[in-house]
């Protein structure tokens, strides 16, 4: 059986030069051992051994003459077995393989008293084999990977780094509960499925075997320069020593119970992070205007570019029985005691001061590498004194706030202050295009304030089941919004067509930039807060309704449809009902297009524009009511077939959406939409 990941890099934390020598055939070629592992087993530890064979002959290598033996220092002799034996036959001239010998050996067998040869069978000798090349291993020989090293390793076809990203540990009673991801970037061309691994923590009183938190990453596909994180739970009897544990992943091969061996692909040190609850979330601090309370209520972080946003949401009270000034806090966010970042302090809209026993949120964010995760979080808090910043409080919450979830058909609701509404997704539809796809989601939202106002700009990510985001784009006017109206915006990307759309969400947030929240349409985000995961609803297929198509606050019955041929001349009698929700204050106009199409041979013999209440060079106007036209065209060419299909397409972003599909044929007495035909 094809094992289809085994360690390509040597990046063990005991190195020397004699273990992994280079070892010349001939010349030109050579073999070279590039990783040894032992891992536990039921009847003992199973050693393994990785050589790469490099042919730099002009002829092909015959494999079949080569082999590797394992003894003991005291002379015990164990039989290797070759992996994938059946494909390993011959080496194409200026190309390389791997050859992975693997063997049971006993529990308490260690790498340094092991003995591995590389020979050639040879009958012009005594024993017929030649000892090409000897390996031995120093005393305390390990490959595992130190904190914070990554290994390579080959999956199928494709190089895959992998390393430790975090471990955090909570303690109860008996166990140890342990939270462990490692991450996973293909640096190859191609995605790839991440094997059927198994994962162990190695301690000093044995392995535990950890499973996969999410289980549909067990068929996770790792894109090219995707950087997935994988997570692991499992819970370890808190009488183990916490010294030295180590992550060991491990795959089958063989193809039955009675055979499968488990050959390690990888072995990390693992750090000991042990999760307490912080005692110091929640400060009181009194400037020269009064006494206020300051609790960090949570951390989160937002992806952003190449980057993440680190959004610290700072709570504050007033303590004192009198109106009190919200006060202009400078917040410097600490990361491990050392790493500082400044933080952008985003207030509410319209917050000046505070009631008594009233308090309100301000928001610090700062930039981070995507990839850096903390220990420890603190966010220091300075205020201004004459010329000098004092600090008045510090604050932390290590643990990191998940971003809010709303369910596919769910309402968001917001009751911040200045930002009260409720959002909820209605609909989801693909616009085809020449080359790509424009996948757009639309959105209500809801003024739930006493005023009118402009609704905020928006900005965020489609992300992907498999944690992928893609850029999304907002359309959305600059229309005021009265209390208890709405405006739709629609979201949309450039989706590739290889992206799965189950388990797409949109995340969004209100858009900011350098002066704090965005007002209206305009400015240049850099970042969002309050950002929220919205579960996208399935996109409706049915063509075949022409009744109630919504295009924006509008809905169209089409029902009246009639064409017939006079001569060289199409007399076309069109007929709709339009009506309007006049609880939308704002939206996008898109483009309403009727086509008739002879579909095999993509003909198109008329195409029409049709607007909606406005004004549109060489467009039908249609108003909220019933509407009427009769027109005719000129043929130019002959373009008659027997039957034809009347299309109904929107077109957003320069691409189109069939709405409604229904297949006529000319005559002069049909009305093909009057649910009859």
């Amino acid at each position: 059986m094809l094992l289809s990941a085994i360690p390509v890099s040597f990046a063990a934390s005991t190195t020397t030069s004699s273990v992994n020598k280079k070892v010349y055939v001939t010349k030109a070629s050579y073999v070279q051992l590039t990783d040894a592992s032992l891992v536990p087993s039921a009847n003992g530890a199973t050693a393994s051994f990785t050589f790469e064979f490099y042919n730099g002959d002009s002829s092909a290598i015959n494999l079949v003459d080569y082999w590797a033996r394992l003894k003991s220092k005291s002379g015990s002799k164990y039989t290797l077995t070759l992996l994938d034996k059946a494909n390993k036959k011959t080496i194409s001239p200026k190309s390389s393989t791997t050859l992975t010998f693997y063997s049971a050996v006993g529990s308490k067998v260690t790498l340094d008293q092991l003995i591995l040869n590389f020979v050639k069978f040879d009958f012009s000798v005594s024993g017929y084999e030649k000892t090409i090349g000897s390996f031995t291993f120093p005393s305390g020989y390990s490959n595992d990977i130190k904190l914070g090293g990554y290994k390579t390793v080959k999956v199928s076809s494709s190089n895959v780094n992998m390393r430790i990203d975090q471990n955090t540990v909570s303690k109860t009673s008996d166990y140890y509960n342990v939270n462990l991801s490692f991450v996973a970037r293909n640096t190859s061309q191609f995605g790839v499925a991440i094997p059927e691994y198994n994962y162990y923590l190695k301690t000093s009183s044995g392995l535990y075997k950890l499973k996969l938190k999410n289980t549909s990453d067990s068929n996770l596909t790792l894109e090219p320069a995707v950087l997935n994180s994988i997570r692991l739970t499992g819970s370890i009897p808190n009488t183990v020593s916490t010294s030295g544990w180590k992550l060991v992943i491990t795959q089958k091969v063989g193809s039955a119970d009675s055979t499968q061996v488990e050959l390690p692909v990888a072995s990390f040190m693992v750090p000991f992070t042990l999760d307490t609850t912080p005692g110091t979330a929640k400060q009181t601090f009194t400037d020269e205007k009064g006494t206020y309370e300051v609790e960090l209520q949570s951390v989160q972080r937002m992806p952003w570019g190449n980057d993440d946003n680190v959004l610290a949401k700072l709570s504050i009270k007033n303590k004192e029985s009198v109106y009190l000034p919200l006060p202009e806090l400078i917040g410097t966010i600490l990361l491990d005691e050392n790493i500082t970042i400044n933080g952008q302090a985003v207030k509410n809209t319209g917050d000046i001061g505070l009631a008594p026993g009233a308090s309100t949120t301000v928001t610090f964010i700062g930039k981070l590498p995507y990839a850096y995760n903390w220990k420890k979080f603190e966010l220091q808090l300075n205020e201004k004194s004459g010329t000098e910043d004092l600090q008045v409080a510090e604050v932390t919450k290590s643990a990191i706030t998940a971003i809010y979830s709303v369910a596919s058909g769910n309402v968001y609701t917001q009751k911040s202050i200045g930002s009260e509404m409720s959002v909820k997704v209605t609909d989801t539809r693909t616009y085809q295009g020449d080359t790509t796809d424009t996948y757009a989601v639309f959105m209500d939202v809801t003024n739930n304030q006493t005023r009118s106002k402009v609704m905020p700009q928006w900005t965020g990510y489609f992300k992907s089941a498999a944690g992928n985001y893609y850029d999304a784009t907002i359309l959305k006017t600059a229309s005021s919004v009265t209390p208890g109206n709405k405006e739709q915006i629609i979201v949309y990307t450039q989706l590739p067509s290889n992206v799965s759309r189950d388990g797409l969400q949109l995340l969004i947030g209100e858009a900011i930039d350098a002066n704090g929240l965005i007002k209206g349409i305009t400015g240049i985000p850099t970042g969002y807060i309050r950002g929220v995961l919205f579960g996208i609803p399935a996109e409706k297929t049915d063509l075949t309704n022409n009744r109630e198509i919504k295009v924006g606050p509008y809905s169209i019955d089409f029902n009246y449809f009639n064409v017939f041929a006079d001569g060289d001349t199409l007399e076309f009698d069109l007929g709709s009902k339009v009506q309007r929700d006049y609880s939308y204050d704002g939206f996008t106009q898109s483009k309403l297009t009727m086509e008739l199409e002879y579909e095999p041979a993509s003909d198109v013999l008329w195409s029409q524009e049709i607007n909606l209440e406005g004004k549109s060079e060489n467009s039908l106007i249609w108003k909220v009511g019933d509407n009427y036209s009769s027109f005719s065209k000129k043929m130019e060419d002959n373009l008659y077939w027997s039957t034809y299909t009347l299309n109904v397409y929107e077109t957003v972003n320069g691409s189109k959406k069939k709405l409604f599909s229904k297949d006529i044929k000319f005559s002069s007495l049909i009305n093909w939409l009057d649910g009859e035909h």
